[in-house]
């Protein structure tokens, strides 16, 4: 992992009106890194997806979910990370057709817009992290 990196943090409440905010933001960076406006618009999607199932799966009716993009020389790392249920995902990568950030259909479109999903959970804390590499960088590192 060499080479500069920026981060950036939200703090959202349960208000499905922020996800557009996350989901802009995501694209946003993306553009700046040179994806495609393909690959910016699923990914703001996915996150948005991802953000609002992470919702749904909250202990607390007033929790937070805690997002950060982090923006590498070679990818993109979304991490959203929350005190509540977790998801059903373990460090699968787009080889796999398994559920991410839920089952069926949105696992499988999740994992069609990023080249790796990582899970996991420390007592109540879930950490959900979509990373999408830049075409032409390996998603084995």
């Amino acid at each position: 992992m060499g080479g500069d990196s920026s981060r950036t943090v939200f703090r959202l409440m349960k208000d499905e009106r922020l996800v557009a905010g996350i989901s802009g933001a995501a694209a946003y960076v993306a553009d700046s890194m040179g994806f495609s406006a393909d690959h910016c618009a699923a990914l703001a999607s996915v996150i948005g997806e991802a953000s609002r199932k992470t919702f749904s799966l909250l202990m607390d009716p007033n929790g937070i979910v805690e997002v950060t993009l982090e923006q590498f020389p070679d990818r993109i790392e979304v991490l959203l990370e929350y005190e509540g249920q977790g998801m059903r995902v373990a460090g699968l990568d787009n080889s796999s057709v398994a559920g991410a950030a839920g089952a069926g259909k949105s696992g499988t479109r999740v994992l069609q817009c990023v080249d790796k999903v990582q899970f996991e959970t420390r007592g109540h804390t879930s950490r959900l992290r979509l990373i999408k590499y830049l075409p032409g960088n390996s998603c084995d590192s």
